[in-house]
Formats: structure tokens, sequence, C-alpha cells
């Protein structure tokens, strides 16, 4: 991988809509360079693929929150994806991530009202293995890019 794979890399991941003839312009490549050059990311699994960024403030599910999790068990693996695969009506879990440090676990919630918070951290506490949460609710989110979504 070369500087112009990371320029390549560097505008998917700003706009993964972009078009291979803009991704030429910009570079000041070849259409078909670029296209073998993508191709190429994707074949080694350095581009998994392309998603959309979602303006959740236009949907339901306004508010967004950070649950922290304790666990205590063996099977770690298996319990984070109990978790993460809780189905809550009005909530949506986006993210998993499993931490170094104090806490063990951290969720990237949306919920369409406090109340669906409340019944997603009921479930999570039923499950014996869950020692303790903490939630933080997210004002708002800055993009490497300047743009809010709120």
């Amino acid at each position: 991988m070369d500087e112009l794979d990371l320029k390549i890399i560097e505008l998917l991941e700003q706009d993964g809509r972009i078009s291979h003839e803009e991704i030429s312009k910009q570079l000041h490549m070849s259409r078909p360079a670029v296209h073998q050059r993508v191709a190429k990311l994707e074949k080694m699994g350095v581009i998994h693929g392309y998603r959309a960024v979602i303006d959740w403030s236009k949907l339901e599910q306004k508010i967004k929150v950070l649950i922290f999790v304790k666990v205590k068990c063996k099977n770690f693996n298996e319990i984070a994806q109990q978790i993460s695969s809780l189905q809550i009506e009005g909530t949506t879990i986006i993210e998993s991530h499993r931490l170094a440090g104090e806490w063990c676990l951290l969720l990237k919630v949306r919920v369409v009202a406090p109340d669906d918070l409340t019944r997603l951290l009921d479930c999570m506490v039923q499950i014996p293995e869950v020692k303790e949460t903490s939630t933080t609710f997210i004002l708002s989110t800055i993009f490497e890019n300047g743009q809010n979504w709120l």
C-alpha cells in the first residue's frame, strides 16, 4: 500500500459514494487506475464495505447514550454477544466495544424515549454476569468534517 492508496481510502472514508471519476480528478490519476486500486483494497480486506451516515435527528430515535458495562464471567464474548443482541422496542444498539480498564463493554445506543432506555437497562441487569452499568447521554457528535449531527 502506498501514499495514493491512503489518499483513496481517505476520500472514500469521507464520502463512500464518491465516484472513481471524482477520485481520479482529485488525485490526478486515470479512472481505470483508481478502479484497479479500489478493487485491490477491497480484495485485501482493507475496504470492507460502504455505509450511509444517517442523520438520526430526522428519525424517531433521537436520544443517544453510551452505556458502560461491567461483567464478571469466563465467557466474555458470549455474554457480550447476548447483551449486544438484546431487542427492545424503540431501542437500537449501534455499536458494541470491548474495553480495557475499569469497564468491560461500551455500547452506543439510540432510543426513542427514556422509558426505552430503562427497559434496555432492566433487561441487561437481568443477565447474572452483568455486575454494573453506567449511562451517559450524548448531547451532540461532531465529525472530523465539522458536521454536527444531533
